[in-house]
């Protein structure tokens, strides 16, 4: 129970609320009956009031950190559970190479087909050929 009561009462909770009683608390009676009364010092100095009332509201909830989130540790994951051994990419393996030829599995992947050459959409001779016939 009473570590239920330091909980519920702790500082972080408590100062926040008692700020915001105590600015309307401020603003209602200070602030508000001095804009409407008839004498212009009284309306001056409680839109001082006012203005520096504001302006400590802001800069206590921006050293309070009201707005920046809650920091996350990290946690359990499904690679936690998984063997690492599973997780290793697995070395290529050319099919046309099987085991039947004579190729080891523990040997380097071999290249086996050529690459193929790309022909122009509007083939042309080559230039030097085109040379020798005009001259």
């Amino acid at each position: 129970m009473k570590e239920l009561i330091k909980k519920v009462f702790a500082k972080k909770l408590v100062t926040p609320i008692f700020v915001v009683f105590g600015f309307f608390g401020i603003f209602n009676f200070i602030v508000f009956p001095g804009l409407t009364t008839a004498d212009t010092g009284s309306n001056i100095i409680s839109a001082l009031f006012a203005v520096f009332t504001l302006v400590f509201i802001f800069y206590y909830i921006d050293s309070f950190k009201l707005m920046e989130p809650p920091k996350i540790e990290s946690g359990e994951t499904e690679l936690d559970y998984i063997n690492p051994d599973e997780l290793t990419p697995k070395k290529k393996r050319n099919p046309k190479q099987s085991v039947k030829d004579g190729v080891d599995e523990s040997a380097p992947f071999v290249k086996t087909r050529k690459k193929k050459v790309k022909k122009s959409e509007f083939p042309m001779e080559p230039h030097h050929s085109t040379l020798n016939k005009t001259k």
